[in-house]
């Protein structure tokens, strides 16, 4: 018995195409595919896909916004922490519980949110309210760094 798939319709028509009914195609982009930080998407495929859009990839400047984010709220939790022991207090009502439960905890907790409101931010970084938040969240720790550095020194 031959099969006839693949074969030429000598008709004028398509290929003989006795495939799978199932079209990968119909389904969105999952938001995290296996290929996350190793696969082949960098942007849209077709003409036009550049918003609204999921990759596996992410550009330098990308990773720059959210690492320097990340950096700067371990500053802001060194200060705090060294603000602490120079006799100030925590305004955040949840940071003053955290802090009240030790160091360690306060600094896992403070991270650990700040790690996973990233990591959320950056699967949606093609996303234009993901930039917003991003460049809101820079934005804010750099006024903190600011509000530290004045307590410190000016205070």
């Amino acid at each position: 018995m031959e099969s006839n798939a693949g074969t030429i319709n000598h008709s004028g028509g398509a290929p003989d195409d006795r495939r799978l009914p199932v079209e990968r195609r119909a389904r969105p982009t999952p938001v995290v595919s296996r290929y996350w930080l190793r696969g082949r998407r960098l942007g849209g495929r077709r003409t036009g896909e550049r918003r609204e859009i999921y990759v596996d990839r992410y550009r330098v400047t990308e990773w720059v916004l959210v690492l320097s984010i990340l950096a700067l709220s371990a500053l802001d939790y060194v200060l705090t922490l060294i603000h602490l022991e120079a006799g100030g207090r925590e305004v955040n009502p949840l940071m003053v519980y955290l802090v009240e439960s030790g160091g360690l905890v306060f600094g896992v907790v403070k991270l650990g949110m700040t790690v996973v409101g990233l990591l959320v931010l950056l699967i949606h970084v093609r996303f234009r309210w993901a930039r917003f938040f991003l460049s809101l969240a820079l934005g804010v720790y750099m006024l903190l760094l600011i509000y530290h550095l004045y307590l410190r020194f000016v205070a």
